[in-house]
């Protein structure tokens, strides 16, 4: 199951079913169906092992040899952000690699790489080539990986405003939530400290009436005290966020020039 790129930026997606049917529905984002679905694909494949494990950790392109005369090495890793909490403020992949050339590996900035990846195919790489290439792992795996977490230290400079930004859309709906459960609650003891027939109801209905009313009344007075606590929870959550970085797979990029 898989989305088919028709151009750059552009995906056609398969007939989905089963849990999967309704995950088609609306543009993608972080928290849309479709994107939690792939993620805790990806999540499962990561982890899992053996005869079960679907998902391949390194693969061999082709790149046109108009782009590059020597082989690209790209690493894929699974940034997450989390809050002071531990809860989960970002979720993405980011990708970070170099060109190998001389021996030596120059790390490509994210326009270079990308330009890269979008031109990659997958058609067939001599054997020949891919063990070859297999052969260089240990030379090119640390510095590889240092390009992987310099690009996980630029992505996390990169989040923080729109992280700052969510923190005070946040802080701005609770209490606009409780600024209106204040409101409501006034407005109903307000209209119950006047009743027009209390005299008509019997004794049981008027008991009933002023515990509810002595209820509405500390609901009301535990809103200040419940909002300052749960803004500071906000605070808390976004003051120290923290990055993990999982490695999730490597790629190698070909030009023919190199078969």
């Amino acid at each position: 199951m898989m989305a088919v790129p028709e151009e750059p930026g552009l995906y056609r997606l398969p007939a989905f079913t089963g849990s999967w049917s309704v995950a088609s529905q609306g543009l993608a984002h972080l928290n849309h169906l479709l994107v939690q679905l792939y993620l805790q694909l990806l999540r499962a494949e990561v982890w899992s092992r053996g005869d079960v494990k679907k998902l391949h950790r390194v693969t061999v392109q082709q790149i046109p040899s108009r782009l590059s005369e020597v082989p690209v090495l790209v690493a894929y890793g699974r940034l997450v952000i989390l809050g002071g909490d531990q809860q989960r403020l970002n979720e993405e992949v980011i990708t970070a690699g170099g060109v190998i050339r001389e021996g030596r590996f120059r790390r490509l900035n994210v326009l270079e790489l990308n330009q890269f990846l979008q031109a990659a195919t997958p058609e067939s790489v001599p054997d020949a080539v891919t063990k070859s290439l297999v052969q260089l792992w240990d030379t090119y795996s640390q510095p590889l990986k240092a390009s992987l977490e310099k690009r996980m230290g630029d992505r996390q400079e990169a989040l923080q405003k729109q992280l700052q930004e969510r923190e005070q859309q946040e802080l701005g709906d609770i209490e606009a939530i409780l600024t209106e459960l204040q409101r409501s609650i006034e407005q109903e003891l307000k209209t119950a400290s006047q009743p027009q027939q209390l005299d008509l109801f019997s004794s049981l209905e008027k008991d009933q009436f002023e515990r509810n009313r002595q209820g509405l009344q500390l609901r009301l007075e535990q809103i200040p005290v419940e909002l300052a606590k749960e803004q500071e929870l906000i605070r808390q959550r976004y003051a120290q966020p923290t990055a993990r970085l999982f490695p999730l797979a490597i790629a190698f990029l070909v030009p023919p020039k190199v078969f």
